[in-house]
């Protein structure tokens, strides 16, 4: 599913700067999919369920660490249900060091016709170094799944990187997924019942993600192909769009194919969904970095003028630029100090006006400072210097 592979990308950018981070956030989800899986029809094919999606998301950072638990819901009025929960902790080894380590567990319980009814259990560990421009992770998972009283086992080892091109963020990763989950696959059309496995796959994955302002657009491409036990190739497509209506809603749309993941216990399934995302914690969504979060200090300077410094208090996977009428309204780059992004800048005496922007959004007047707003939705602050 897109928004799991678009997920993992989002951890990957987001969490380094989460440890700074001091307010908790916490997030619902609520929505509709429709379904279309192998094996849902009468007599064996392909048939379309309308269901609805509920999920919650809670993350707690302190100084040490990172807490992150969610949990979803599927439902329809048949027999098509799951219910999954994961809770992770990430852990930085040092503070403002690259690496980082995220340990964790998930369960699912599902009864989902085309792939029998029973559960699954999943433990994760993953080795992130994560830089302001980019980053690669390693990790390893393993899973037991039980459907109709059959239980199987699975694992998997990943590895990955990624990369920020101002608004683009890209990332390629490869997976190693061992299984002996036959009903998974026969139920997808993929192995017959006299292929009982174990089975052996290899996977590839791009995801590419376009970050404007408030907004997101996120595509994804996997390629898959059995090493052993079987023999069968798939490709799925599949991409996402997040509009952020406030600082505290957004809209969610996805389209695509998830292929079966047998670590997880998901079965292969077509699927569009809608959702809203609502932010009810005492942290906005965070897409929505505002200038709110940025300051800026005047220090007067002997024979006239000042010293200008604005710091942006902002995760350090952001573009984070400052423009005003002392650089011709050129954006220029902000510098990364510690929890914030910082710019100094020596001004003459005059009146002056400044913004900050993220990720080439609207420009944002820092919010000890007086505001002037524009006619493009962006806003200036007003600075005088004797």
């Amino acid at each position: 599913m897109i928004r799991a592979a678009a997920l993992g990308v989002l951890l990957v950018l987001a969490t380094r700067g989460a440890a700074a981070q001091a307010l908790p956030e916490l997030r619902f989800e609520a929505g509709y999919a429709s379904l279309r899986q192998p094996g849902l029809g009468e007599l064996g094919g392909n048939s379309t369920a309308d269901a609805a999606l509920f999920a919650v998301f809670w993350r707690r950072p302190t100084d040490r660490w990172t807490l992150y638990t969610s949990g979803n819901l599927t439902y329809a009025r048949d027999s098509l249900a799951a219910a999954q929960g994961v809770a992770a902790v990430s852990f930085p080894w040092a503070e403002f060091s690259p690496w980082r380590t995220d340990v964790g567990a998930a369960g699912a319980s599902f009864s989902l016709r085309s792939a029998g009814s029973g559960g699954n259990g999943n433990a994760f560990v993953r080795q992130h170094y994560v830089t302001d421009r980019g980053g690669a992770w390693g990790g390893a998972t393993v899973g037991g799944t039980t459907r109709d009283g059959l239980w199987s086992d699975a694992s998997a080892a990943d590895v990955g990187a990624w990369g920020r091109f101002n608004f683009l963020y890209a990332s390629a990763s490869v997976s190693r997924l061992f299984t002996s989950d036959q009903l998974l696959f026969e139920t997808a059309g993929l192995v017959a019942p006299n292929e009982p496995g174990p089975y052996e796959l290899a996977d590839w994955q791009l995801v590419l993600q376009l970050r404007g302002g408030p907004h997101d657009l996120t595509g994804s491409y996997t390629r898959r192909r059995t090493v052993a036990g079987a023999d069968f190739g798939q490709e799925a497509y599949a991409g996402s769009v997040t509009v952020q209506l406030t600082d505290r809603a957004a809209f969610i749309g996805t389209a695509g194919r998830q292929l079966a993941d047998p670590v997880r216990g998901l079965p292969q399934a077509d699927l569009v969904t809608a959702a809203l995302r609502l932010s009810l914690g005492p942290k906005p969504l965070p897409v929505m970095q505002r200038s709110a979060i940025a300051e800026a200090l005047v220090t007067p300077v002997p024979g006239g003028g000042g010293d200008l410094e604005v710091r942006v208090f902002a995760i350090d996977t952001l573009a984070v630029e400052i423009a005003g009428d002392f650089s011709g309204w050129k954006p220029l780059p902000m510098e990364r100090e510690g929890s914030f992004f910082v710019a100094h800048i020596r001004l003459r005496p005059g009146k002056y006006h400044v913004g900050v922007r993220t990720n080439q959004g609207p420009w944002r007047a820092p919010r000890n400072l007086a505001r002037v707003r524009d006619d493009f939705g962006g806003e200036s602050g007003l600075i005088v210097i004797p």
